[in-house]
């Protein structure tokens, strides 16, 4: 049975933002990105992120850009560890499925930091609200670095999978978090995808991995207990 995909579903517009989510809140993307934008998500560009077509209307800010980056970087480290999994895994179909299903969460997650980014360089980003983790950063980065060189010592499923849990329980999702809660944006408070993406994440992983390693359903639920306010 195939591994299901959580909250993927009606998707006009490609990317992580779906032309139903534009349409559920007209007034606050236009607030937020002018009409251009909203017209060209709606009516001429369902082929086309709107991750893209707010790249094509806005300049990224010089101040902004350096800190979000390295959220996004971080995201795309994650992103490259679970690809380069599935790769590994193969000739394991539901194993590489459910590394390919993460890697494509991490895309996501990057891709609503873009967002944010576009937001905040619109003066919608509240500093004070990811200054205290601003900080474990440095930390961070240097241990998705360690993680990514590591790549080639992992042969077992099980160490998969325990990679998995060193991932998901460091800073890397409270920064993600804080990063959205620091965008003081309607649009990236009241969308879908930014309220319930890292809810569906963690859920997948913590309701998926018992399936493919029963032996695991422990280690699941002291992940799950990191996040009680996510996973309720």
């Amino acid at each position: 049975m195939d591994l299901p995909l959580p909250g993927w579903g009606y998707q006009d517009m490609v990317g992580i933002i779906s032309t139903r989510d534009i349409l559920a809140h007209p007034i606050i993307t236009i607030r937020s990105f002018g009409w251009g934008v909203f017209f060209r998500a709606v009516f001429s560009s369902r082929d086309k992120p709107f991750l893209s077509l707010l790249n094509d209307a806005f300049t990224p800010s010089a101040e902004l850009s350096p800190l979000l980056q390295r959220c996004i970087e971080l995201e795309l480290r994650a992103k490259r560890i679970y690809s380069a999994l599935a790769k590994a895994f193969l000739d394991q179909w539901k194993v590489s499925q459910f590394f390919a299903v993460l890697a494509q969460q991490e895309q996501d997650h990057a891709d609503l930091l873009e967002l944010c980014r576009t937001a905040a360089n619109r003066g919608d980003w509240k500093a004070s609200l990811f200054c205290p983790w601003q900080d474990y950063l440095p930390r961070l980065e240097q241990q998705m670095a360690d993680t990514e060189a590591s790549m080639s010592e992992i042969d077992s499923v099980d160490a998969a999978f325990q990679l998995v849990f060193q991932v998901e329980s460091s800073e890397i999702n409270y920064v993600f978090q804080a990063a959205i809660t620091a965008t003081d944006s309607a649009f990236i408070k009241r969308l879908r995808p930014f309220q319930e993406e890292l809810k569906n994440h963690l859920t997948y992983i913590v309701d998926q991995i018992p399936q493919l390693a029963p032996y695991l359903l422990l280690a699941c639920r002291e992940l799950r207990t990191k996040f009680p306010r996510i996973l309720q």
